[in-house]
């Protein structure tokens, strides 16, 4: 059994993967937006049901899109689900890293500190240290829970510039208010944008994009989490540059293509983070995107656009929210056109990819 569960987490990610053979297991990662944590674990509770392990949770990176619903899960004096391992850059493991966020930077905070206080190990894996690649080629971990994790992202000087921008803040972010306080009082609100007007489908194709160049998604935890002869990508927010350079490591050449089973988009679906050239260096027809567009109206058009020029024909799309911000591609006579296929949730849990029984 292999099977991945797009939770319903706004504008952010949060995932379960659940797999096994005799016993189910399950690797948890992200877990949203504060704001959308009730809605998110209501879905987390119907897939768990009365499992209360979690073999592994990965919290890709600070962004608040990812880290604020597992603060939020964590901020209880005891907790109902006991979790095996967690994968998290905090700032007590990458302060070793031998050069002296913005974002997210006291979210990583609050996290460090909520880990501590319920003892749960952090990276042992990684015998306590950073999960990041080793000298920009994968790093394999045959993990306890029996699934085959590739490291993809990040790379040292990810890592680095996330300490050195860290570092900035911390001073403050520290002496200002004690920790375990200013998460009792912190609080936290959001805008939504609206829709601009729309593009041609091959004015999409062809649109030039900037590569996304921010801080905290290019210290993104990215790995591939093969079972059962399926490979999927998880690439959290990493961005397209370190993602080459791994998979340049893993298929030994510039040409060659990463053959995978399941793509779950970087960055929701950003134009940015999943460029053309990226595209073009994987052979995939599954992919997932987790955004219900609120904040930054993601998935980007022109990101599916260029994916169905670059990777398809045959592709699958799988949105775990169907609103006005991906509605483009649930028409039926642009899907018979382009030949994709879009799914969407038929309920409010997010949505389900079966890979195995």
């Amino acid at each position: 059994m292999y099977n991945i569960h797009l939770l319903p987490a706004e504008f952010g990610d949060s995932i379960l993967v659940e797999f096994g053979s005799d016993k189910k297991k399950y690797i948890w990662i992200d877990g949203g937006p504060f704001h959308g944590y009730p809605e998110l674990i209501k879905s987390f509770q119907k897939v768990m049901g009365d499992h209360k392990v979690i073999d592994l949770l990965v919290i890709t990176h600070i962004d608040i899109d990812h880290i604020d619903g597992i603060i939020r899960f964590l901020n209880r004096d005891e907790l109902d689900v006991e979790i095996k391992e967690v994968w998290f850059n905090g700032y007590d493991v990458i302060r070793d890293l031998k050069t002296p966020i913005v974002l997210g930077v006291l979210q990583g905070e609050y996290l460090s500190f909520l880990l501590n206080k319920h003892g749960i190990r952090v990276n042992t894996s990684f015998e306590g240290k950073a999960v990041m690649t080793q000298d920009e080629s994968p790093v394999v971990i045959n993990h306890a829970s029996g699934m085959k994790l590739t490291i993809m992202s990040p790379h040292y000087n990810g890592l680095l510039k996330l300490k050195q921008e860290w570092e900035k803040f911390i001073a403050d972010i520290k002496n200002n208010i004690d920790i375990e306080e200013r998460l009792k009082e912190d609080k936290r609100y959001d805008d939504v944008i609206i829709l601009g007007p729309e593009d041609s489908m091959e004015d999409l194709m062809n649109k030039s994009v900037n590569a996304d160049v921010s801080v905290p998604n290019a210290s993104s935890i990215a790995f591939i989490a093969e079972y059962d002869n399926n490979k999927v990508l998880f690439a959290g927010d990493a961005n397209s540059s370190s993602l080459i350079k791994s998979i340049n490591a893993l298929v030994g050449n510039t040409d060659g293509k990463l053959k995978l089973d399941v793509w779950k988009l970087a960055h929701h679906g950003s134009k940015g983070s999943n460029l053309e050239s990226l595209m073009k260096r994987i052979d995939c027809k599954q992919m997932l995107i987790s955004s219900n567009g609120m904040r930054y109206k993601h998935p980007d058009e022109e990101c599916i656009a260029k994916l169905i020029k670059n990777c398809g024909p045959n592709l699958n799309f799988y949105f775990n929210y169907h609103t006005k911000f991906n509605e483009r591609w649930a028409g039926k006579d642009l899907q018979m056109k382009y030949q994709f296929q879009s799914h969407f949730p038929v309920n409010e849990n997010g949505i389900k990819l079966k890979l195995t029984n």
